[in-house]
């Protein structure tokens, strides 16, 4: 979603990141993210998946996250063709104020490896009332519920700091998730881009898709 990568790519941390050990409960950032974040996630497998508000530590994970996409879910999620990001953009998208905007990555353990299985961010927009979202799930994870969730936290996330509206942009030809968002209730309109769909959602009337 968004389409530039400044605020809005997603990634994971490297190998240089697990010297720094685990990481568990949520800092405090101001920020209300919603207290079940801390029980996590289970797949209908029972899979259990870390959620936490992303911090700098997460940066190595991020860089491993991007690298590890599959070509198609690069190109929609960040409408580019991008193989990796600067250490720059990794450190905005990791490093940021969450009084203001909200990331929350999701972990999943492989084989003792921490591992990201998704993204979810908002951006506060100009105006102080609407924000503009991004999220992004692993390959391997699509299609198991993960993003529903993710999505869901990010909303009540938003919900709880008074915003009205939560917005974001889609390729047109990305039809799985214009479908994603049209289910949890988004709206879907053009945009002043022919390649691109705006979708919005009313946080004052969204549904109640947890």
């Amino acid at each position: 979603m968004l389409s530039d990568l400044a605020p809005k790519a997603w990634d994971t941390r490297s190998e240089s990141a697990d010297a720094a050990g685990p990481r568990s409960a949520a800092p405090e950032c101001g920020r209300p993210y919603p207290a079940r974040i801390a029980d996590g996630w289970r797949d209908a497998t029972g899979t259990l998946v870390r959620i936490l508000p992303i911090a700098a530590a997460d940066a190595g994970l991020i860089r491993v996250f991007v690298h590890s996409l599959s070509v198609e879910t690069r190109y929609m999620r960040f409408m580019a063709a991008v193989k990796q990001l600067s250490p720059q953009v990794i450190d905005r998208l990791t490093r940021l104020d969450h009084r203001r905007d909200a990331a929350l990555i999701a972990i999943s353990d492989d084989a003792g490896k921490d591992c990201v299985a998704g993204v979810a961010r908002y951006a506060l927009n100009a105006d102080g009332r609407s924000c503009e979202f991004a999220i992004v799930v692993a390959d391997d994870w699509q299609g198991r519920g993960l993003g529903r969730h993710l999505l869901t936290l990010l909303v009540e996330a938003a919900v709880a700091r008074g915003l009205e509206r939560m917005n974001g942009e889609v390729l047109a030809v990305n039809r799985t998730m214009l479908a994603f968002v049209r289910a949890l209730g988004f709206g879907v309109s053009a945009s002043a881009d022919p390649a691109t769909r705006r979708v919005h959602l009313g946080l004052d009337r969204r549904p109640a898709f947890a």
